[in-house]
């Protein structure tokens, strides 16, 4: 049966449309004006835009009977079930007029809600425009769908309005996740935003993931009034929904989101393919002025991304290792198994390196891949780069190879073994650097056997210091080591 709620067409004023953090949604708002009348109202948007809470408003909006149904995708191809489901009776579907009559018959002077209408039949479809003649409908539909073109078209003529429906703004999204998970710090908060992208669903699916992985502080009972992101028969699984919008798209246009999604950034609108275009239509990538393409929302591109086989996924990452730069070309070929070429690759970006901070990122990164034998002074100037960086464990993780580093290298592993706070480690590494190696080695393998012995025989230390402090030894060459002395003495 239908829902009551008074007799007046509209209750706009009495009753405002909703939008989750922030004023009534505009286009539900015109919605509700649009519906003053009888015909036919679209809202559009794509997965997890908040269509369906926007028909709901709409319904809840309206002061008479409220008959609710929709499409649904696994029985997309029953004859007029989304009407069915609304009207709750059995009806005709050979003839489109006939069935239009039924429908009209029982709604009258109410409010039809269809929600899910890419999932209509087509018998549905075809008989919507006779039904909004004399009947008030809203459809909720969503983007990228299967309908045809000509059942499109049809829709658009008919159609009073066709009302797309915004993404959230970024306060209206901040305010909804701190609705849904309201220990999340700010920057957490931040982060899930940027992901989500304005989409609603996305973000309530964000907020409470980060929300279960939190340490438990005894927290209080979540908030009663957070708003429900659903459909008109209960809560959408984003990622579902997602998918089933992504399955609607051309292939092309699926590979092309789901590179956006490996890339993780904007790319040139070209990059993408032959499936931008389609992407771009549909609203889930926006193009800037200087033709840069970007998901819409991250959190898309990335469930895109998750939904490609092993196989389809190794594809794309080396296809996408031949359209990047060097540093990104070498994380997609050891994302696609190729350690060997990420090697190559990683090394190369890091003789390109503008800063130290860059080319030791790519050399740590070219010493941690699997099964690549990395040259001893590869491994050095990694672990040299990563202390200046202040990251002795990096550091250690560099030099931690079968290969002999040498001298210079067990120096650079002591130094990294002080900084983790184990002298007596430190001392061992050094022991075995000989008096004859560089004299700059040798005067760091001092400096750390000094240091490693003052942590753990104070005594010893000072007796050392005196040692190197009266040996002929030019100390303004060797800083590190007169610091050393300094510090004990």
């Amino acid at each position: 049966m239908p829902t009551a709620r008074g007799s007046s067409p509209t209750a706009a004023a009495a009753h405002q449309p909703y939008r989750p953090g922030g004023p009534p949604l505009p286009v539900v708002a015109a919605a509700v004006t649009a519906l003053a009348t009888p015909g036919l109202v679209v809202l559009t948007g794509g997965p997890g835009a908040g269509r369906s809470t926007a028909l709901r408003r709409v319904g809840e909006s309206y002061r008479g009977p409220v008959f609710a149904g929709g499409g649904l995708a696994m029985l997309a191809g029953v004859p007029a079930l989304a009407l069915a489901r609304a009207v709750r009776a059995r009806l005709p579907t050979d003839d489109a007029a006939l069935l239009a009559e039924a429908v009209r018959s029982r709604v009258r002077g109410g409010l039809l809600l269809l929600d899910d209408l890419q999932w209509a039949d087509p018998a549905t479809l075809a008989a919507l425009p006779q039904i909004a003649a004399h009947c008030r409908v809203a459809v909720a539909l969503r983007t990228p769908h299967r309908i045809p073109g000509d059942l499109a078209g049809a829709l658009h003529t008919a159609a009073t309005v066709w009302l797309p429906l915004p993404p959230l703004t970024g306060q209206e999204a901040v305010e909804l996740a701190r609705r849904v998970a309201p220990r999340l710090t700010e920057t957490a908060i931040t982060d899930l935003v940027r992901r989500a992208g304005g989409l609603p669903l996305a973000v309530e699916a964000l907020a409470r993931h980060a929300s279960v992985e939190l340490p438990s502080l005894d927290p209080a009972p979540p908030p009663t009034d957070t708003p429900e992101v659903s459909t008109v028969d209960g809560p959408v699984d984003v990622r579902y929904a997602i998918a089933g919008a992504l399955a609607d798209l051309p292939r092309p246009a699926r590979t092309a989101m789901a590179a956006l999604g490996l890339l993780g950034r904007p790319v040139p609108a070209e990059l993408l393919g032959d499936g931008a275009g389609e992407l771009i239509a549909t609203g889930l990538v926006q193009l800037d002025g200087a033709g840069q393409a970007a998901a819409q929302s991250p959190y898309v591109a990335e469930v895109a991304a998750g939904l490609l086989d092993p196989a389809e996924r190794v594809a794309l990452h080396r296809r996408l290792a031949q359209l990047v730069p060097p540093r990104e070309a070498a994380q997609h070929l050891a994302a696609a198994g190729d350690a060997a070429g990420a090697y190559r690759a990683a090394v190369a970006a890091a003789g390109a390196a503008q800063t130290a901070g860059e080319r030791g990122e790519l050399l740590l990164f070219a010493c941690a891949l699997p099964g690549v034998p990395v040259p001893a002074e590869v491994r050095r100037d990694a672990a040299r780069l990563a202390l200046a960086a202040g990251r002795p464990r990096a550091a250690l993780r560099a030099l931690d190879s079968a290969s002999d580093s040498g001298p210079a290298g067990a120096v650079l592993r002591g130094e990294a073994l002080l900084q983790v706070g184990d002298p007596v480690a430190a001392g061992t590494a050094v022991q075995d650097v000989p008096d004859d190696a560089d004299p700059a080695v040798v005067a760091a393998r001092d400096r750390v056997s000094l240091l490693a012995l003052l942590a753990t025989d104070p005594a010893a230390a000072q007796l050392a210091a005196a040692q190197f402090a009266g040996t002929a030894v030019n100390h303004r060459e060797k800083p590190g080591l007169v610091a050393a002395v300094a510090a004990v003495r």
